[in-house]
């Protein structure tokens, strides 16, 4: 019998690792994306939907609907550092193919309630980038939490600093991961939505967690010897250029990579945790933090670590032309 696919909706904010998760579920055969939508966050929303078409161009899918949310977060004026903007919004553009420009005739939090609307089963929601256009979507429409299967979120830091200032020494965000210091009401919404959530916080997807995932030289060797097809082989390219410039680290961490692999196999993830969880929004000095609330009923199931093992052959199986 052939293998169900399910349906997924991707929301990014196209940082580079952004670019190696939708790689990566592009070659996953049980992973069907109905949509990707684009978040104000690393890149700039237009910037983003160009890129992200450009990208569906170069794996031809450019059967997948795209569109952008609105370019700022719901309240307050957070926002990623300008130079990391610039150059994700005009960097990686330059090995993509040039696509023609499409008019947009839905919004992102539209298209994303259209999508789970439609579905003739309930969606798997990956979140890449601020929550934004999810929170837009079920403040719109509150019922979409019964249709959805899993939201899964690539935000937020448990047992572990939510930022590093090593990497952006004039940092104004002390305190939070980026995705949520980027729109912390966002955040808000979304963990008290009622939705199933399920968290990939930096515990699991930064170098300081426990037993952390990530891509070390070793791996990525092995990858870059069976990269068959366009997508893999940018894939391997993004992952070494991204070593290039972290050349002290021996194994470097690809945030939304291994958020995209754990969505698709929760095994490749461990020790998950029922916590109740809690964004700051207020006092501005703490907005986006993380607080775990021991005393309420639990609103997301944590991934803590990670299967290293399986995580390596996810990614090496992935390589291989679909």
């Amino acid at each position: 019998m052939a293998q169900a696919r399910r349906p997924v909706i991707v929301d990014t904010d196209l940082s580079f690792d952004d670019y190696v998760a939708l790689l990566y579920l592009f070659q996953r055969p049980d992973i069907d994306i109905r949509a990707i939508t684009v978040v104000n966050g690393t890149a700039h929303v237009k910037r983003g939907v160009e890129n992200v078409r450009r990208l569906l161009s170069l794996v031809g899918r450019a059967d997948i609907a795209v569109a952008g949310g609105p370019e700022r977060p719901l309240e307050g004026g957070h926002t990623f550092p300008s130079l990391w903007r610039f150059n994700i919004d005009f960097g990686i553009r330059l090995v993509l193919p040039r696509v023609p420009p499409v008019p947009t005739t839905l919004s992102a939090p539209d298209l994303i309630c259209r999508q789970i609307a439609a579905s003739d089963s309930p969606i798997t929601f990956i979140a890449l980038g601020p929550l934004t256009n999810l929170a837009l979507a079920l403040r719109a429409d509150p019922t979409l939490t019964a249709l959805l299967k899993t939201v899964y979120i690539s935000g937020g830091a448990i047992d572990v600093a939510g930022t590093v200032q090593e990497d952006v020494p004039s940092n104004p965000n002390h305190v939070a991961e980026w995705n949520f210091y980027a729109d912390p009401v966002a955040a808000d919404i979304v963990f008290n939505s009622g939705a199933r959530l399920a968290l990939v916080p930096l515990d699991v997807t930064h170098v300081h967690g426990p037993r952390p995932l990530l891509f070390d030289r070793d791996l990525v060797r092995r990858m870059a010897a069976c990269a068959h097809g366009r997508g893999p082989k940018l894939m391997v390219r993004l992952i070494h250029l991204w070593q290039l410039l972290k050349p002290r680290r021996r194994a470097i961490p690809v945030w939304d990579g291994v958020v995209a692999a754990i969505a698709a196999d929760p095994a490749i993830g461990s020790d998950w945790r029922d916590l109740a969880l809690r964004v700051v929004t207020q006092p501005e000095s703490l907005a986006g933090q993380t607080v775990v609330e021991p005393n309420k009923p639990a609103n997301a199931s944590v991934c803590m670590a990670g299967n290293s093992k399986a995580f390596e052959a996810a990614y090496l199986s992935a390589m291989q032309e679909q």
